[in-house]
């Protein structure tokens, strides 16, 4: 990796980190700081020719807006927006979706960028990262099992692009994806309890 990347990218996993805690605390600052990571980090991605994690961050950052809208007062139905479990349909829909924007993506993909490091690995865990996010802001519970599986992903492609810090930093993101899930989880049983 470039050495001139390293100082955007420890501020990148920094402000990564912070993010990560703050949704799994459910906290909506979540959003903004996910915002800086994500212009940090397209900077650092572009640079080291992991060209579909930087377009990622860019979309991130639409997501990232949106989620935010979602959890705050502005939407006139956050007070039915509480953490919940996927429906089958959703799953089924979700999955179809995906695995058609992979192949869809990975063919333009190639086109756009031939000197991309390992494009197929590079488009699936952008494709992956863009369903958690999005069942992140619809606050279902499992998005943190999605990212589990894209953060064991992002690992080893890290460690191939030598991104060493942004590597250390996915291990860590594994470690609060299950932080996040528990905390989550305890939430959900919370709400049903009341219900109850």
């Amino acid at each position: 990796m470039i050495i001139s990347l390293w100082i955007p990218e420890s501020v990148a996993a920094i402000l990564t980190i912070w993010c990560v805690y703050l949704a799994a605390q459910n906290k909506i600052t979540n959003w903004p700081i996910s915002i800086l990571a994500s212009i940090v980090y397209f900077y650092v991605f572009y640079q080291n020719h992991f060209f579909s994690d930087a377009y990622l961050q860019l979309v991130f950052v639409i997501f990232q807006l949106y989620g935010w809208w979602f959890w705050s007062k502005l939407n006139p139905s956050k007070q039915l927006q509480k953490i919940s479990k996927i429906n089958r349909k959703s799953t089924l829909l979700l999955a179809v979706i995906s695995l058609l924007l992979y192949g869809i993506w990975l063919y333009f993909y190639k086109i756009i960028n031939p000197t991309a490091r390992i494009p197929e690995i590079d488009a699936l865990t952008t494709i992956i990262s863009l369903t958690a996010l999005y069942m992140q802001a619809k606050r279902w519970i499992e998005n943190w099992v999605i990212w589990i599986i894209v953060d064991i992903m992002y690992v080893p492609m890290y460690i191939f692009g030598e991104q060493y810090i942004t590597a250390c930093l996915y291990i860590f993101l594994i470690i609060m994806a299950i932080y996040g899930f528990k905390e989550w989880q305890k939430e959900l049983t919370f709400d049903h309890a009341n219900k109850a």
